[in-house]
């Protein structure tokens, strides 16, 4: 018995020191290999210099001072007018960046957005026609009135948490605007009963201008390297021409909040 408690207590030993040589080879050769997961890669410090791509809606203009008065003229000459107001629009913007201190930036950005409202409406007209006196001529109508709105903005940012590769940091800012409105307010005309077209110039009107604003913009980026960044980003702003039409002017009130998707280059 005792002869075969020998042998188990040197087999025991024997299999301990091969588990043991086995693990130690396994662990050398896990050393040696290349790792399995890819290691983390170092970005480097964020740029200085940012390009920005937006795009995105705006809500919020109006211009129900004009076509109130424009409701208002037909009913006038014995029609009436149905129109709406604007509706959400498509809005985008270039802006270049410049980091001022690790939290606070220069913000330089160009805007666009396009507006349209229509309306349909009658009315009378009183028509002077060659060699005769003057005639009621009931006429339909069909208005379209656009603004193609582009928009300079200067101001500054503030971000809250310094930029830094794959990290989240909101920001506010707010500054100047220089808004250029081109508007044109578009009617067809056609006599009633017939649908034949008239001619009828004095409807059809356009204004160009170039007004002040103050914009305030927040938001929330996230940089995926060093080069690139990717931020949802709120802007309202503030701003108003005039329209004049029928002897009268009309405010155009270009207030409104705007949400888009930004796209960011760091150089």
């Amino acid at each position: 018995m005792t002869e075969v408690s020998e042998i188990g207590v040197f087999m025991k030993r024997y299999m301990s020191a091969v588990a043991i040589i086995l693990l130690a080879m396994l662990t050398a050769d896990a050393g040696a290999s290349p790792p399995r997961f890819k290691q983390k890669k170092y970005f480097g410090p964020i740029p200085y210099n940012t390009l920005s791509v937006s795009v995105g809606f705006i809500d919020g203009p109006s211009a129900e001072f004009l076509t109130d008065h424009l409701n208002l003229w037909t009913k006038a000459r014995g029609g009436r007018e149905t129109s709406e107001d604007f509706s959400t629009s498509p809005f985008a913007k270039v802006s270049y960046q410049r980091q001022l201190s690790p939290n606070h930036f220069f913000s330089s950005t160009v805007c666009f957005s396009y507006l349209d409202l229509s309306s349909l409406g009658d009315y009378v007209a009183i028509v002077d026609l060659p060699d005769t006196n003057d005639v009621n001529l009931p006429l339909d109508i069909d208005r379209t009135f656009k603004v193609y709105l582009f928009s300079v903005d200067i101001g500054f940012l503030y971000y809250f948490v310094p930029p830094e590769v794959r990290r989240f940091s909101p920001f506010v800012g707010g500054g100047f605007a220089a808004v250029i409105p081109l508007a044109r307010l578009e009617t067809e005309s056609f006599i009633s009963g017939t649908g034949e077209a008239f001619d009828n110039p004095g409807e059809t009107v356009s204004r160009n201008s170039f007004e002040a604003g103050l914009h305030t913009i927040f938001g929330m980026v996230y940089y995926i390297t060093n080069r690139y960044s990717a931020a949802l980003e709120g802007r309202y702003q503030m701003a108003q021409s005039k329209f004049y039409h029928h002897n009268a002017n009309f405010v155009i009130d270009y207030a409104g909040f705007t949400l888009g998707l930004a796209l960011n280059y760091h150089f």
